[in-house]
Parts: C-alpha cells; sequence; structure tokens
C-alpha cells in the first residue's frame, strides 16, 4: 500500500487534519500546540513496509508505516530497524496491539532530525470532521515534524521505555 497524503490546519488552527482518497482523520491540540501557518502544512508519501516490496519506493517514502500490530518491545525493535534501513524517511510508526498499550492501541514512533522515538495511544478524533481513520495518525505527526517540532513536543507522546 502507498499513498499521497495531505496535512491541514482545519479553519481551528488548533486541529490538524490528515487527509487521502475518502478517509481523513482529525486531532484536537491544546492552543499552546497549535501549528502556525498555511492551511496546507505538509504534504507526503506513506508506504506501507509491511506491504510493500519495492525498495526504491521504501528509500524514498517520507512516512514508513506498518500495518500489523506488534507489542511495544516488538514495535522498538521494528522502529530500529527501519530507522538504520531507511535513514531518509522522516518518520517511522508501527502500529501497537492493544494488548501492550493497556487496551488502547496507538503507534510506537521514531523520527525527526534527533530521531525521537515515541509510544502515542490512540488519541479521539474530531467526528465532526469525516471519518476516524487512526492509520493517518503517523501523518498527522509528520506534519508536526515538518512544521519544527520534535516527536517528543506532541502533546499525546509518551516516552518509549528505554528511550
Amino acid at each position: 500500500m502507498k499513498r499521497f497524503v495531505v496535512v491541514e490546519a482545519s479553519p481551528f488552527p488548533d486541529v490538524l487534519r490528515a487527509r487521502c482518497a475518502g478517509a481523513s482523520f482529525s486531532v484536537r491540540l491544546s492552543p499552546a500546540d497549535r501549528v502556525h501557518g498555511a492551511s496546507v502544512i505538509d504534504e507526503h508519501l506513506v508506504v506501507d513496509v509491511d506491504a510493500c516490496r519495492d525498495s526504491s519506493l521504501l528509500d524514498c517514502a517520507d512516512v514508513l508505516q506498518g500495518s500489523r500490530a506488534h507489542s511495544v518491545p516488538d514495535a522498538l525493535r521494528r522502529l530500529a530497524e527501519l530507522s538504520s534501513a531507511h535513514p531518509a524517511c522522516g518518520i517511522a510508526a508501527v502500529p501497537l496491539t492493544a494488548a501492550g498499550t493497556g487496551g488502547a492501541g496507538g503507534w510506537a514512533l521514531a523520527g525527526g532530525s534527533d530521531r525521537s522515538v515515541v509510544l502515542v495511544p490512540y488519541v479521539p478524533c474530531q467526528p465532526s470532521q469525516g471519518s476516524s481513520e487512526q492509520s493517518l495518525l503517523p501523518s498527522c505527526l509528520h506534519a508536526w515534524l515538518v512544521a519544527g517540532r520534535s516527536l517528543r513536543e506532541w502533546p499525546y507522546a509518551q516516552d518509549a521505555p528505554g528511550s
């Protein structure tokens, strides 16, 4: 799977909205965390590392995203492999099993200039903004990085064990 994702600030600057094809995901930020600037913050290529066998796509993707959920320790190992094999990607994301996150599910992510590693539980989406496609959450974090922030600054981020 590969897809082109657009992330934009909604008319309310404290909401980020990621969209591609018929899916969308919006996440509310606090006023202190809002992203300033143009309405379109980021456009990028997302490639599913569990389904794609085209190394050229993997090497040029902005977001490398897994589609198979892992426990936290396995997800952290997978992130290390992805970051090492594809150093040009902006962010790598591996979904977490609900059992490994206290029933919440979510993502393990690595990226940014400092290659921070964080865990982000699924966050409530904005129901009035369309579908709740949680697979677009890593795209919102990529836009966050493009806007000059770090993964550790994401308001829902938790430190990964051992980081």
